[in-house]
């Protein structure tokens, strides 16, 4: 019978240890959970820094604002209720009633704060406009008017570190509520249609 020296046995002993001892596939690890929480919103008009928000409602005026970096932006937020963190990724956006189409949208992350005798509401931190979007909507160098006319405005709210997230969306009209005239005139000039540079200026 032919002998086989035990010394040529231990190299197939240690590849076969080194085979059971393999790094595990990175398909084997179990998917992240999928559950979504859904949330409740209420859209809300940011009127100013440390002012409650003007809650709105189907038809209802949002005011442009003048950007510090020129123009008129719109300043939306929302109460959300379900949320189990602080944080979340808000998206505003308005839309065209008929088609559909975003005509104008921005979104961040913002901090959330239980709203005052209403702890299971929270809204955003209204000690900063940074807390909200701003929806870049003039000058308006489109052909389709801006003042008073009738948008759907959208608003998805999801959990930065969580499960919760839903949407809301509501009919509103743009409008320039300024009391001052000359800023009145300002965002009116800016925000018809078919805007030229220099066309506002000394209004």
């Amino acid at each position: 019978m032919l002998r086989v020296p035990a010394l040529r046995l231990w190299p197939l002993a240690v590849l076969l240890v080194a085979c059971s001892e393999k790094s595990p596939d990175p398909g084997d690890e179990k998917p992240k959970s999928d559950v979504v929480i859904p949330l409740e919103i209420k859209p809300g008009d940011f009127v100013a820094e440390k002012q409650p928000m003007k809650m709105l409602g189907p038809g209802d005026a949002i005011q442009l604002v003048s950007a510090p970096q020129g123009g008129h932006v719109i300043h939306i937020g929302a109460r959300v209720k379900g949320l189990g963190g602080d944080v979340v990724n808000i998206q505003t956006r308005l839309l065209d009633p008929t088609s559909h189409e975003i005509r104008m949208q921005e979104g961040r992350d913002i901090v959330m704060k239980p709203v005052p005798g209403e702890p299971e509401w929270k809204e955003p931190d209204l000690r900063s406009v940074s807390q909200v979007t701003h929806i870049p909507a003039c000058p308006n160098y489109d052909v389709s008017p801006i003042l008073d006319a009738a948008f759907d405005l959208e608003v998805v709210i999801q959990e930065v570190d969580g499960p919760g997230q839903g949407s809301s969306t509501l009919a509103v009209k743009p409008g320039c509520l300024q009391t001052d005239p000359s800023k009145l005139a300002q965002c009116k000039c800016e925000c018809e249609p078919n805007y030229a540079l220099g066309k506002c200026t000394g209004t």
